[in-house]
């Protein structure tokens, strides 16, 4: 199959980070670990989880589903076809170069820096950015090709979508350092940097360099527009509660409690936790992050 995959160019690189502030468990997933845990309330992992799963039928039944709802030069035309600038976005090249490495790369990248990202816009809101992206930069790599008059094969690949959360991770955390094959460290800008001028300046033919820089634009233009996509786009596309852990019904007092004066019930900690999962530390007031400190605090002195 001939096609142009959604490949990020610097999908070669492996990058590491300094977690810094995010070693506060508040920050973490529930079970306190960066991890694949399937109890945790991720939308970043959903997406892997969707994108691995669609990869691996249609690897081992081969099926060829970028013929169907890959992204095509018609497609523009075709407005009954439309829906393929959303499904392309959890295709992944199965043959050619880029088969195995093309999935591993764009879900190694959200992995790595979805959940940083997320922990900030909250898992709506993510997820609301995360799809948007697909669309529009599916539908940028399409305007291109026919603007230009190229006769292209189907797109596939989330590389769109993984370049504009890593935008605005660089836009968030510039100075946050990143390790460059795990050995060489530089700040998160360098990389952006890195990733933008190979974009637009890549030469392989069979790589989407349109729709990777239109995912980056949309991530710096979501980060300097402070807009929120949850006020145009339904709540109901919210991630539903898919967590296993259930809440604790009893809570343990303890007199070392009485000297925190941020001292609250377990059930008020669970329900500040549950307000950042949703809407990120931003939506704290200063009275809920006090609160929340005192919280771990008090879980560390217990665990230790």
């Amino acid at each position: 199959m001939h096609g142009h995959c959604c490949a990020r160019a610097t999908s070669n690189l492996c990058f590491g980070w300094e977690m810094g502030l995010y070693d506060r468990e508040y920050y973490r997933e529930n079970d306190g670990q960066m991890s694949f845990s399937m109890g945790g309330q991720s939308a970043t992992m959903l997406l892997v989880y969707i994108n691995v799963g669609v990869f691996l039928v249609d690897w081992l039944l081969q099926l060829d589903l970028a013929r169907w709802l890959g992204v095509h030069d018609s497609t523009l035309y075709q407005p009954w076809m439309w829906f393929q600038y959303l499904t392309y976005g959890f295709l992944h090249a199965i043959s050619g170069p880029h088969a195995g490495w093309h999935i591993f790369g764009n879900m190694f990248m959200l992995w790595m820096f979805g959940r940083i990202v997320e922990t900030r816009t909250g898992k709506a809101e993510f997820l609301k950015l995360y799809l948007l992206s697909v669309v529009v930069c599916g539908i940028a790599w399409n305007a291109i090709v026919v603007l230009l008059g190229q006769n292209a094969g189907p797109m596939v690949g989330a590389s769109g979508a993984v370049s504009t959360i890593f935008a605005l991770f660089v836009c968030l955390y510039p100075k946050m350092t990143v390790y460059l094959g795990f050995l060489i460290p530089v700040p998160a800008w360098v990389v952006g940097a890195i990733m933008l001028l190979s974009n637009v300046f890549g030469q392989q033919d069979d790589i989407a360099y349109s729709a990777h820089l239109a995912g980056i634009g949309l991530g710096v233009a979501y980060f300097f527009s402070g807009i929120q996509l949850g006020q145009f786009i339904p709540s109901k596309l919210a991630l539903p509660k898919w967590s296993l852990r259930s809440r604790p019904k009893l809570r343990i007092h303890t007199e070392e409690e009485d000297f925190d004066p941020y001292n609250d019930s377990d059930e008020e900690a669970e329900r500040i936790l549950e307000k950042v999962n949703q809407s990120g530390m931003e939506s704290l007031s200063e009275a809920e992050r006090k609160k929340l400190e005192a919280y771990s605090r008090r879980m560390r002195q217990k665990l230790s």
